[in-house]
């Protein structure tokens, strides 16, 4: 069983940031605490013995008290949340931010090793790209006719509603086309419009080459200039369908806090535009509903909750909840879409909320739900496959223990996403969790840890290294190297215990024991006589075997086939 975190000691001097969040500081500087968030870390001097009192006095005073909020390296802190002393986070809803971000998961383990050399969330394959398509040209802002000729805006568009429509389907292609054809023929110029055909042009781009040309970053950064131009103006139909275009391509080949910052405003244009609630007609509010047919409106909610879910969970912020969202219905199926296979599975991703407290009968359901469901494209199955990941950490972070056959049915479900993976890279279309589903895939059958989990092993570090060869980036190539590294540490830690068992049996009589028929039976039948080998990160060359042995690290601790 994990350690309760009860039992750490309490730094007699505590860091600003732990003082605030009301959290045990372990004096370190920088703490456990600010290296896991990335928060600054500042130990403020003694204050006299008579402001110390009266500070106590004012906290214990049954009124609202302005708490500022702890703000990650390089963002701007918005203001004073005032709190009593209950809303503030406690640590079970850090552990489940920590088990909804199977990056952060990675980086935890590592912490409790060297909190100074941990590796950083980003490094572990967020997408294939991390923001270098965008910046191996020099991007300019120009008009979508100077950038792109008509007949070429016609292939990527094509490209577009081949790779991306399937999955991500919010535009209208008939509407599309027609657009072109006007833009290209009567040079009227309409900002949203254009931005839309920006976004659709530099995902066609996107999907279409393996390496960044030189219109790519100049389509992005066209995009970009035209949103902001206009973010002071009424949320429209276009410009959300724009914002989405963008946060969708961010989430592909972005960087983590541009994606979610635009994931963020689009979700707040979302509700300015009145998607999500419709005022009733004795309100005193003004409506601000735009003139949007509801299946479109269904279509840009759901696919913008999905991106702003996800990436808040991958990051351990909080992600933007709209009035109504939840209760909206799913889209239409029309032929050809696969939408509705991911705005279906937004109900089991609400659930993981770390402001929410399922239980573990809960969980459970919703994973076997999960597990049994059938979709149809790789892009979906690995949705599918990251979302049970998802389950898996939190019922771990719960202490909770998964059945033979639920462990068995995450066996198969990571085999279809490795398949999924390596079809997506076959196909040339880099969707996000191209590589990291398969890097979180290797975490997962590493701590699994059966003769069953590790036979899967190959192919899954197959599937990374065929896509560092196909995808060249620093991202993936982390990704593959973190692997090998986890991997290589299981195998020593594996070496370690047949050495210790060797040298148990050398130091025995040399007249050979017989095994009990009994014994040697149950050894032959049950393959999980190994479970147990804690997981964790840190360079093999300097282990601490000490330290790796400890209960803290071990996945199936107490019980065995739990994750």
């Amino acid at each position: 069983m994990t350690p309760s975190l009860s039992g750490r000691k309490r730094s007699k001097l505590a860091c600003q940031t732990c003082r605030d969040l009301k959290r045990r500081c372990d004096g370190s500087r920088p703490c456990g605490t600010c290296v896991r968030f990335e928060y600054d870390c500042v130990f403020q001097q003694g204050k006299p013995r008579k402001e110390r009192k009266q500070r106590r006095a004012e906290t214990a005073a049954p009124q609202k008290t302005p708490v500022p909020e702890a703000s990650p390296k390089g963002t701007a802190t918005s203001g004073v949340v005032y709190a009593t002393l209950s809303t503030i986070a406690p640590h079970n809803q850090a552990r489940s931010l920590e088990a909804n971000s199977g990056s952060a998961f990675v980086r935890k383990l590592a912490l409790r090793l060297d909190p100074k050399k941990s590796p950083r969330m980003h490094t572990f394959a967020w997408n294939a790209f991390l923001g270098s398509r965008q910046t191996q040209h020099g991007a300019v802002v120009q008009s979508i006719t100077s950038l792109v000729s008509q007949e070429r805006m016609q292939d990527l568009t094509a490209v577009y509603f081949q790779q991306v429509d399937p999955t991500y389907g919010f535009i209208d292609r008939q509407q599309i086309e027609q657009q072109i054809r006007l833009r290209w023929t009567t040079q009227i110029v309409q900002e949203m419009q254009d931005a839309v055909l920006c976004g659709i042009a530099a995902l066609g781009c996107l999907f279409s080459k393996v390496q960044s040309d030189k219109i790519e970053p100049d389509l992005v950064e066209t995009a970009r200039n035209l949103l902001e131009q206009s973010i002071s103006n009424p949320p429209s139909a276009s410009s959300i369908a724009a914002w989405l275009l963008r946060v969708a391509y961010l989430r592909l080949a972005g960087t983590h806090y541009e994606a979610w910052m635009a994931s963020c405003t689009l979700m707040h244009m979302i509700e300015a535009a009145g998607l999500t609630v419709d005022t009733s007609n004795d309100s005193a509010l003004p409506s601000t509903r735009q003139n949007v047919d509801s299946e479109t409106a269904r279509r840009l909610v759901l696919v913008a909750q999905h991106l702003n879910i996800w990436m808040s969970f991958d990051m351990g912020f909080t992600r933007v909840s709209l009035a109504g969202a939840s209760s909206m219905a799913m889209p239409t199926p029309r032929p050809g879409d696969f939408t509705s296979e991911i705005t279906e599975l937004l109900a089991f991703s609400v659930e993981l909320d770390p402001e929410r407290k399922p239980t573990v009968a809960e969980l459970e359901s919703a994973l076997h739900t999960v597990l049994g469901r059938v979709h149809s494209i790789p892009p979906t199955v690995l949705a599918q496959c990251n979302l049970a990941l998802c389950l898996c950490r939190r019922l771990r972070s719960m202490d909770a223990t998964l059945t033979e056959s639920t462990l068995q049915q995450i066996l198969i479900l990571t085999t279809n996403g490795i398949q999924a993976a390596q079809a997506i890279l076959a196909a040339r279309a880099p969707w996000h969790h191209m590589a990291y589903v398969p890097f979180q895939i290797v975490c997962v059958l590493l701590a699994i840890d059966t003769v069953s989990s590790i036979s899967q092993l190959r192919d899954a570090m197959q599937c990374l290294r065929d896509i560092s060869t196909v995808y060249n980036t620093q991202a993936t190539r982390d990704a593959l190297k973190t692997a090998h590294s986890l991997v290589l540490l299981h195998q020593r830690g594996k070496e370690m215990f047949a050495s210790a068992l060797n040298n148990i049996l050398n130091t025995c009589p040399t007249n050979p024991i017989e095994i009990l028929p009994e014994i040697s039976s149950s050894l032959a039948q049950n393959d999980d006589w190994m479970d147990g080998l804690p997981l964790d990160f840190f360079n093999p060359q300097h282990m601490d075997m000490e330290q790796f042995l400890s209960p803290g690290f071990f996945w199936n601790a107490g019980s065995s086939g739990m994750i």
